[in-house]
């Protein structure tokens, strides 16, 4: 029997993940009726497998390495065994009340609002979702694509079979006895030391430099610092890799060139994500990807090349984080509700974390962008303070270091790179200072209490005023 049906709406968001949510709640307070559509499973990306389960197995992971820091302190432990065999089951029982809020609000939407099931754009005014008997028909005046999207393995790894991503990682019965993570970014490192400290030998696989620093110096301090809890393998070129009865074999070429052999439980794929965007028959629409497989859009409104239709999230920008996506979708939502009306917002300053310890952090503009600057003539001092001494001294968190970029002119600083404890502390400070516009003499006049972890950024400020009233010559002329 046919049950196909034909639905009107005002909006249509495709993709119940945080970009989506939000677009829906935004496009629904500005009185637009609005279809959620969600291909599967519900909840978001960050709560399945994202920011929420890795700050979980994160905080598993502090507890033992707490433990472990015990006898530097005059403690002694009696005795402390490690069993981790019940981490990934307690990981879960916190995940799904974590959840609930979401699934609880998709749950509140009339049914006939939210469908469940593939959307496939039919032209530029209608998708179908569902497949055969149970399609559906939805007419739509704007739309919000919202996709998301997910984590790649490379074909020589998947066609061995059994390789790991951070989708199903966290559905796993037990930790592996050892586990290859290839990809040296945030999901790649700081699971890896998670799981290093909780008993799992670890090896983690990175191209150039760590994470996403530009700063020689501190990207550096980083690999020490992350080195003690796991083996890091930079500028690594893997040769081969075989399928063992009890695990993987690798070959590879580490950074001078050496041949090296590593045996592992499990490998887990870290290093590349793609779009959610190869279902949606975008040529429908006659909408091309760029370079990346993304959609291109005006970033200041969400739009794509047709006005009706918005971009927000990891299918927009693969640079992505929870809360720009959820200010992307609030933004898309809106738009695409009071269309052909429209709201701009500018750029907000750059801010990407990894909750390592020590914490990693870029805040504006990383020193590669400041060095493109001075090719133009916008010269800039960068100041540097290596934490070794106050808040990082009493917690044994020395050798961090904050790396601080000021314009040479407006005396402003416009960038930083940071290897430190308190990191993401640090982070917000200077990205709220960054927005505000104040100059490293505002900064310096700031009170950092004594002792915190922020008075590492004191240090960075004194060195950045006291460079920038000399005569110029610390200035990077590119």
């Amino acid at each position: 029997m046919d049950t196909q049906q034909h639905l009107d709406c005002d909006v249509l968001i495709i993709g119940a993940g945080s970009a989506g949510i939000e677009a829906y709640k935004a496009a629904s307070e500005a009185g637009a009726f609005c279809i959620l559509v969600e291909r599967g499973p519900l909840g978001t990306t960050a709560q399945r497998s994202g920011d929420i389960p890795a700050a979980l197995l994160q905080s598993a992971g502090s507890c033992v390495s707490a433990l472990s820091r015990a006898q530097s302190c005059g403690l002694e432990l009696s005795s402390f065994t490690l069993d981790n065999h019940e981490v990934l089951n307690a990981l879960r029982q916190v995940r799904a009340r974590s959840t609930t809020e979401v699934l609880s609000f998709i749950y509140k939407i009339p049914e006939r609002q939210r469908l469940i099931g593939p959307a496939r754009f039919l032209d530029y005014n209608r998708v179908s979702v569902g497949v055969n008997e149970n399609e559906s028909i939805i007419s739509f005046k704007c739309a919000v694509i919202a996709t998301g999207s997910s984590p790649v393995i490379p074909y020589e790894i998947g066609r061995l079979g059994g390789a790991l991503t951070s989708n199903d990682f966290f559905e796993q019965d037990r930790l592996p006895k050892s586990l290859a993570i290839l990809g040296s970014g945030m999901v790649g490192l700081s699971l890896g030391q998670a799981l290093a400290h909780l008993g799992v030998e670890v090896t983690v696989f990175g191209r150039q430099s760590v994470w996403q620093f530009t700063d020689e110096q501190v990207a550096s301090a980083a690999r020490t610092l992350l080195q003690r809890d796991f083996a890091l393998e930079m500028n690594a070129e893997l040769s081969a890799v075989e399928k063992l009865n009890d695990g993987y074999g690798i070959y590879y070429l580490d950074e001078n060139h050496y041949e090296n052999y590593l045996k592992t439980e499990r490998i887990l794929c870290a290093q590349m994500r793609q779009p959610n965007l190869d279902k949606l028959n975008l040529k429908a629409l006659d909408l091309t990807l760029n370079e990346q497989g993304l959609l291109p859009i005006n970033e200041r409104t969400m739009q794509s090349r047709l006005g009706h239709i918005f971009v927000a999230g990891d299918a927009a920008n693969m640079s992505m984080n929870t809360a720009k996506a959820r200010r992307q979708g609030r933004l898309a939502g809106y738009n695409a509700a009071s269309y052909p009306k429209l709201r701009e917002e500018g750029p907000k300053v750059h801010l990407a974390l990894t909750f390592t310890n020590p914490g990693l952090a870029i805040v504006g503009l990383s020193l590669d962008e400041m060095k493109a600057r001075a090719r133009q003539g916008h010269h800039f001092v960068a100041a540097e303070a290596k934490l070794s001494e106050g808040r990082f001294q009493l917690q044994r968190q020395e050798g961090g270091v904050v790396r601080l970029y000021c314009d040479e002119r407006t005396h402003r600083p416009l960038g930083a790179e940071i290897c430190a404890a308190g990191a993401e502390h640090m982070a917000h400070f200077l990205a709220l200072a960054f927005e505000q516009q104040l100059t490293i003499e505002e900064l310096c006049d700031f009170d950092f209490y004594h002792p915190s972890l922020e008075e590492g950024l004191a240090q960075a400020c004194t060195f950045a005023r006291k460079a920038l009233a000399r005569t110029g010559n610390n200035a990077y002329v590119l």
